[in-house]
């Protein structure tokens, strides 16, 4: 076990398999490269993100939405991480961007009140965009921490196995775009529990973005809590990926359409089969025919409120067995479902699906239903 300055963190995890204690105090770094060392944040403990971008290094992958990674904590095939504590990590997202200068959303259908421009995502130009970032590791455990200000996807795994996100609290700025709670990608035997959220965007989702060819499967999610978010729950797979066996039960989540130019809007829940596909992806999604894209998805026991409804979207009976068990869902007013239209976002895929004019909770399309 090592005990010390965070400066000399990098020599520390060098090593391997040792743990790195981060005692009480506020410490400022640019990227560390934990390997396979373990990392505790004690009581009162602060590490603190570098506010200086020239501070965070390329790790050496080049991620196929994200591009060039930039991290502040990342790991690459190593296994038995541990990353626990009482401690914080502050990301110092707000230091990437002009906070003064919003994105206004171009599909805007109304002209937008300065409440509404306030509430509008802030423009940047570089920034570290997977700041807790571990790649291909297995038998890892990220536990009681709370995670604050994350510049962009705040805490995400890349086919890894045997994954445990317990009783972390994630706190970021409502305004800042792509701030994902936790983003799973192409992952396998998950379990999250005990988490709080408040991201702007997506809270949980999982993906097969990094990989078609590789699932995200076997997660069991439960007893978290989000709240005031953008969206809480999302599974995104393109037809040419798959996200199966998945079982969701316990959660309060709590959203509401936040103005700005935002993937998503409003839904408490997500969950989507749709061909996807952006300019910029270094691998494009294939389309593959009567291909099942998201299967067995359980969600049971969760209590939503949520400005627009709970949407499952599929193409041509990609989507199929996702049941929801005792839900609960209560519709909130919006002063903001107008901005978008009543519409469900399922970015990036071409076309948005409408909602009827009255006041709907719940929306299916696309979806294989029993014989």
């Amino acid at each position: 076990m090592h005990r010390g300055h965070p400066a000399r963190l990098d020599a520390a995890c060098e090593a391997g398999g040792e743990t790195v204690v981060i005692p009480c105090g506020e410490y400022v770094t640019g990227t560390l490269n934990l390997r396979g060392a373990s990392l505790c944040l004690e009581k009162g403990a602060i590490l603190r993100g570098s506010p200086d971008y020239a501070d965070y290094r390329f790790v050496g992958y080049d991620h196929n939405e994200m591009g060039r990674v930039h991290s502040l904590i990342y790991s690459m095939d190593s296994d038995d991480i541990h990353i626990y504590g009482e401690g914080t990590i502050d990301m110092s997202g707000h230091c990437f961007y002009d906070m003064s200068k919003r994105i206004v959303p171009p599909y805007a259908q109304v002209e937008l009140t300065p409440e509404q421009y306030a509430e509008c995502t802030a423009s940047y130009e570089y920034r570290p965009n997977q700041p807790l970032f571990i790649l291909r590791c297995n038998h890892i455990r990220v536990e009681g921490i709370r995670i604050v200000d994350s510049p962009c996807w705040t805490l995400t795994f890349v086919e890894c196995e045997d994954v445990r996100v317990l009783d972390l609290t994630i706190d970021n700025d409502l305004r800042i775009p792509n701030n994902d709670g936790m983003h799973f990608c192409s992952c396998k035997g998950v379990v999250i529990r005990g988490c709080n959220v408040s991201a702007g965007d997506d809270c949980i989702a999982l993906t097969c973005i990094t990989d078609w060819n590789k699932p995200c499967q076997d997660f069991v999610i439960s007893d978290c809590v989000v709240r005031e978010s953008n969206r809480a729950f999302c599974v995104m797979s393109s037809t040419g990926g798959l996200v199966e066996n998945v079982a969701v039960s316990n959660m309060v989540l709590d959203t509401r359409v936040r103005a700005g130019n935002w993937w998503g809007n409003g839904e408490p829940v997500c969950v989507m089969g749709t061909y996807h596909e952006m300019s910029h992806y270094r691998d494009a999604a294939p389309q593959r025919e009567k291909h099942a894209c998201v299967r067995n998805i359980l969600f049971q026991n969760l209590c939503c409120t949520g400005e627009n409804a709970i949407a499952v979207v599929g193409q041509d009976d990609s989507v199929e067995n996702v049941r929801f068990d005792h839900l609960t869902m209560q519709l909130k007013d919006s002063g903001n479902l107008c901005i978008k239209g009543r519409v469900i976002d399922i970015s990036p895929a071409e076309n948005d699906a409408f909602l009827p004019d009255e006041p709907t909770w719940l929306y299916l399309r696309g979806v294989k239903t029993s014989p």
